[in-house]
């Protein structure tokens, strides 16, 4: 990569966090689908709020409760100090962290001190972030491998992203040979591998193709939420491009719901509800419906940025507590147990119908 292109990565990853910061990045009448779900309640919850037990296993780890907050930024200077930020945070909650996509500092380790987060946290759990995209292109297991070590992650996240690719000028586009590599990533890992979407959301035969390939947790990233899509779209609102705000494609993919629905139905593998996962009510029927980890991200950036890092943690205790009072009005004591109760969730209107046609009811 020449040093003009490693100039506009960077330039490019700065521009994410200020359009994610500053502009609204949602897709207009898209939502994350969890209205369409609503729990059965249990009036005479036969436990003492106070004994509720929220620990989470997750990649064979204890967590205090089943949130990790997903991978936003990395490759420019700023974004050292808001990973540092958000990692002490997490430490502190004992909670996962993910870095932003590894791809800069891949290309160019003078940036890999923007990722190296334990440098200042060593005990944070990290999740690293690398795309399918660049392995069909130009990486190798080699710069796996050392996007693993250089900074000491705890599991890498592949993130798929095919969607993006395309909304970007220049975007990469050629995906042909993903399923080898995803095989081969999977088998070559010294870490946990998180196969990870980022705003399209998987369906159940992708889902039971990951689960033949044993991979060791999928992020189903769903619809609902941030779009990146839109944000390649604003960053280049004044060229030439075949794609507008208005596009209707945009409103492509199957939402957090009923992409956490399908995951859990076809697999056991830990599966992590991601996308516009904005409130603990949603975060508790996504639980409810069998995922292991909520993922969260921009309302945390926000709020850091906002606010400070003590409003950041207590936005994600606010999260943990909203969680708590419903198990507690669902009469459960413990993660696990919330994760057997998607027989508490009805779904209604478009959910029904989907679910319906789907043969999942």
């Amino acid at each position: 990569m020449s040093s003009e292109e490693k100039i506009t990565l960077q330039s490019r990853k700065a521009e994410h966090v200020k359009i994610v910061l500053d502009k609204d990045t949602k897709v207009s009448g898209v939502t994350n689908g969890f209205e369409d779900f609503h729990f059965v309640p249990n009036a005479i919850p036969d436990l003492n709020y106070n004994e509720i037990n929220m620990n989470t296993i997750f990649l064979n780890n204890e967590f205090d409760f089943p949130v990790l907050v997903a991978g936003m930024t990395g490759g420019y200077p700023e974004a050292e100090k808001i990973n540092s930020k958000l990692a002490q945070i997490c430490s502190e909650l004992n909670i996962p962290f993910g870095v932003g996509s590894q791809r800069a500092m891949v290309v160019d380790h003078s940036l890999t001190h923007t990722f190296d987060v334990k440098k200042h946290v060593k005990d944070v759990f990290l999740i690293g972030n690398l795309g399918l995209v660049q392995f069909c292109q130009e990486f190798t297991l080699e710069n796996l491998e050392s996007a693993i070590n250089e900074i000491n992650v705890d599991a890498m996240a592949i993130h798929i992203n095919a969607f993006q690719e395309i909304c970007q000028p220049a975007g990469d586009l050629n995906f042909k040979d993903s399923w080898n590599w995803i095989n081969k990533i999977i088998k070559n890992s010294p870490v946990p591998i998180i196969i990870k979407e980022v705003g399209s959301g998987i369906a159940r035969d992708e889902i039971q193709r990951l689960d033949s390939l044993k991979v060791h947790a999928i992020d189903v990233g769903g619809a609902g939420g941030t779009s990146w899509p839109k944000i390649e779209i604003m960053r280049h609102e004044n060229d030439e491009s075949p794609f507008d705000l208005d596009d209707p494609t945009l409103r492509w993919g199957i939402n957090t719901a009923l992409a956490t629905w399908e995951a859990t139905s076809t697999t056991n593998i830990p599966i992590i509800s991601t996308g516009g996962m904005y409130h603990g009510l949603m975060g508790a029927k996504a639980l409810a419906m069998g995922a292991t980890m909520i993922g969260v991200a921009r309302p945390v950036l926000q709020t850091l940025m906002n606010d400070g890092s003590n409003a950041a943690k207590n936005w994600l205790l606010h999260y943990k507590e909203t969680i708590k009072r419903i198990m507690f009005l669902l009469g459960v004591g413990d993660i696990e147990n919330l994760m057997k109760l998607k027989h508490a969730l009805i779904p209604q209107n478009q959910a029904y119908t989907w679910l319906k046609y789907r043969k999942f009811i």
